[in-house]
């Protein structure tokens, strides 16, 4: 993947952690297998579900080692960051296990753990799978609008709905902060309700910079386009592009317009830190970055 370019979603099992993907088969039966499985389909429901009080009780007062497993993952290195106190998610993953199961525990014993956990998790989750337009179904606008502990459960469920029945069902979707969301490992996008119908939809990315890119589609439109590999090298997601040009040049090349003296004229016309670029993936679609102050949008600025 060239600099500059996002790595592309590649894991054919999204369900299935990295780990398992890289360790291969465990035992005669597949139980280690089985193992990172149930793992990353508990840790899956935990990070949605992360901002609930009452999950947020549960895990402070009973499961108090997963707190630092179930965070936003590490871009670097695809896993959740050590926490505060440096442990890692394997040394916290292990000291929860042997708390639960003790130190004769099988894979099978885990298994049977995660899988009472989980059930119990669904409970918790039960108010946030709701249908938008069910009775007593929360607002998703809303939510945004206030923000709170349950914009995280909503956000993350309504746009894990968004996905059933594809090849992303059962990617791991957190809340990085009010609006913003992450997807898989890479992509951090910021979401939004349509002021008319209340879907829910991707309005931006962001790139490597903390630049906010703008589109405006559901989140399986927009991993359709942005989340699977690219049909070259020629990635212009996040600044990259092929050609031997980083995305810095050619954003600079594009904000200049065509170059000369027409081009800086209307440059300098534009307010003060603004650029006006055209859209790697959109041509002849045009929008405007505040790099100093993360802002991207379509209209052109007026202060």
């Amino acid at each position: 993947v060239k600099a500059g370019c996002l790595p592309p979603y590649e894991q054919p099992f999204p369900h299935v952690s990295h780990f398992a993907m890289a360790e291969g088969g465990g035992g005669a039966d597949g139980g280690e297998d089985k193992e990172e499985v149930a793992w990353e389909s508990l840790m899956v429901k935990l990070v949605a579900l992360r901002g609930d009080p009452e999950l947020e009780a549960l895990l402070s007062e009973k499961h108090k080692e997963l707190l630092s497993c179930a965070v936003p993952l590490d871009a670097s290195t695809g896993l959740p960051p050590p926490a505060s106190d440096g442990t890692t998610l394997d040394e916290a993953r292990e000291a929860w296990f042997l708390r639960k199961v003790g130190q004769q525990g099988d894979s099978r014993e885990r298994r049977k753990l995660m899988k009472m956990l989980l059930k119990a998790l669904r409970k918790f989750a039960e108010k946030y799978e709701k249908p938008p337009n069910a009775e007593g179904a929360l607002s998703a606008m809303e939510a945004l609008k206030e923000g709170g502990p349950t914009e995280g459960p909503l956000i993350c469920h309504r746009l894990e709905a968004g996905l059933a029945g594809t090849r992303f069902e059962g990617l791991r979707i957190a809340k990085k902060k009010d609006g913003v969301y992450q997807l898989g490992p890479k992509l951090v996008v910021a979401v939004q309700a349509d002021l008319e119908g209340g879907a829910l939809l991707v309005h931006g990315y962001f790139d490597d910079s903390g630049v906010l890119h703008p589109v405006r589609v559901p989140v399986l439109a927009f991993l359709e386009e942005h989340g699977a590999k690219p049909p070259s090298d020629d990635c212009d997601l996040f600044g990259g592009g092929g050609g031997g040009g980083g995305g810095e040049k050619r954003s600079a090349a594009v904000s200049g317009a065509s170059g000369g003296e027409e081009g800086s004229k209307r440059q300098r016309e534009l307010p003060p830190g603004w650029t006006k670029r055209e859209s790697r993936s959109k041509k002849g679609v045009f929008y405007y970055v505040h790099e100093a102050k993360g802002l991207s949008q379509f209209d052109r600025p007026e202060s």
